[in-house]
Formats: structure tokens, sequence, C-alpha cells
């Protein structure tokens, strides 16, 4: 008699490649082992992840942490549970060069940063900036567009700095338009910046469906901790076509290299906190919200037991 699979739908804020535990959990099989048909899919607009949890459409999403804390006591109850991503893979492009640089060389400067698909880049770029000790007042960020328009904006010359996937900044500047001050992947850090979160209902299921699902999301990673780009090339060909084979799998190893999968998914307490204070900085919450009132730990903890790693 054939398996019977529980369903488990993701309500995708993206199709990226810093999902690919994810995609690689499917591909091996790990969530068909575990009971799960893992299915996602990218609505537009992108808030409609929001809807799809909501009405059961679908049990997760995966997408930035910071739209729960946004969420959390004001017009929604979420939590994450399991992260995918723990670096931002965007670059900085400038119209100019600039040798040694600083994150002070952003005052002054119009910076852009999308705004059309979530508030994440612009908020994070200000945080670190600060952080590295830029007057972020001076810094004249420019975030009512979407990606696709400000880059044809920067590319006819307007602003001075545009925050751009890591992999189409290199591109631009081998194109000769434009000059790479610095990759976030690299120096801007560790925080949570892709996780999935659902609804308290549906991680209070009784078939455990986020637990299973983390056991598998944590089992590719693992996997992919072990391999290298050119393991992924088939889901790499069939999700990136337009991207040059060579150049998704080079994508790939350079995200091992900068530990954008660490050896678990389990989201860290202290790099919420740091990406929360940039949120407090940029006056969307209040102050940092403690870490069980935004992280439910028990599908990590399910995962963690089932194979045999430690907690933390």
């Amino acid at each position: 008699m054939e398996k019977t699979l529980d369903r488990f739908h993701i309500s995708a804020t993206g199709l990226s490649m810093n999902y690919m535990p994810e995609y690689l959990a499917v591909e091996l099989g790990y969530f068909e082992q575990l009971g799960l048909k893992v299915t996602s899919y990218v609505p537009h607009p992108w808030t409609t992840v929001l809807t799809d949890i909501n009405t059961n459409q679908a049990e997760a999403v995966v997408g930035g942490i910071w739209c729960p804390l946004i969420y959390k006591r004001r017009a929604g109850d979420y939590y994450a549970f399991a992260k995918v991503a723990s670096r931002c893979p965007m670059s900085l492009l400038s119209h100019e060069p600039v040798e040694n640089f600083t994150w002070s060389d952003l005052e002054g400067k119009k910076v852009l940063t999308s705004g059309g698909n979530g508030a994440s880049p612009g908020l994070y770029l200000a945080g670190i900036a600060g952080e590295g000790g830029a007057d972020v007042s001076k810094i004249h960020f420019i975030h009512d567009f979407t990606i696709a328009m400000l880059q044809e904006l920067f590319i006819g010359g307007f602003g001075d700095v545009i925050m751009i996937k890591s992999d189409l900044a290199s591109q631009l500047e081998a194109q000769g338009k434009g000059y790479v001050l610095t990759d976030l992947t690299i120096t801007g850090g560790a925080v949570p910046w892709s996780v999935y979160y659902t609804t308290p209902e549906t991680l209070a299921d009784q078939r455990n469906l986020c637990g299973r699902f983390t056991q598998g999301l944590q089992m590719a990673q693992t996997w992919l901790r072990e391999h290298d780009g050119y393991d992924c090339r088939e889901i790499l060909q069939r999700n990136w076509p337009k991207v040059e084979l060579e150049k998704a799998i080079a994508i790939i190893d350079e995200y091992k290299v900068q530990n954008m999968w660490p050896e678990t998914v389990r989201i860290q307490e202290d790099e919420l906190n740091r990406w929360q204070r940039f949120l407090v900085s940029g006056h969307v919450i209040d102050d940092v919200i403690p870490y069980d009132e935004i992280v439910d730990s028990k599908p990590f903890d399910y995962a963690a037991v089932q194979l045999g790693l430690k907690k933390d």
C-alpha cells in the first residue's frame, strides 16, 4: 500500500538560492521519508503569504523574520521555527570606486534599497552602517520603488549606491556599470535573514508537521555542508535556467564559505537580537522582543533529538 503523505505547503517570498536546503530536502527525498509532501510557490503580491497561513492555504511562510516581529503584539501572532539563511546575500554597487571602503563613506550619498518586496534591505543596511560607525541620519536612503525600477534608474545614473543581490552586482561590475563596494554576505555579519514561520495553530498540530519539516531541512543542510555547488547542479539548472551554470555553482560554493548555512537550522538568540536592534533603530518595533515570543523552539528540539544533535 502506498504511504499517505501529509501536506506541507510553503508560501514563499521568493525563489532564492539561499533556500537550497529546502530544495535539496525535496530532491533527496528527506521530507518524503518523514511522511511529508512538501510543495511551495511564490505568490504575487508577496504579502499574500500572510493570507495563506492565516487561512490554512499554506503550512508555513519562508521569508524574513522582520515580518512576524513587526506584526507581533499588533496585528498578528506568528512564530518562526527554523532558519534557512544566515547571511544577507546582497552587495553595494557604486557609480564610483571607493578605496578602503568604510560605512561612513555612505554619508551624504543617495543609497537605493528595495522596498517593493519587503522592508528588510533598507533596515538591515541602516543597521549595519550605524553599527559600523556611520551617522545614519546623513545617509539618504531611497526605497519606495521595486528593485527592478531602482536597477534601471541606477544604470541610468540615478543615486550613488545601490543594494542588490551579490551575483547581480558582480555581473554589473563586469559589464562596467558600477563598482562593488562590499559584499554584505561577508561583511554584514550573521542574522536570521530567512526563516520559516507560521501560526500557533499549525505549530500545535498533533501531526507535528513543523517538527518533521525541520528534521528534513536539517538533514539537507547537513548534506549541503558535506557537498558542493556542483552536487546541486540539477536544482540550479531547473530553477535558474537564465543563470550560467558555472556561475550558479560558484554562488553556492561562495555561500558555503561565507557560512550562509551553519551547522544547524536553529534560530540563534544573539543573531535574532542583533537583527531586532536594527529594527528598533529603524523605528518599526519599539524594543527587543523576548526570544520565546517570536521563536518556537519545539520543532528544532524535536529534530535535534531525532538526529542526535545538540540543541544549542
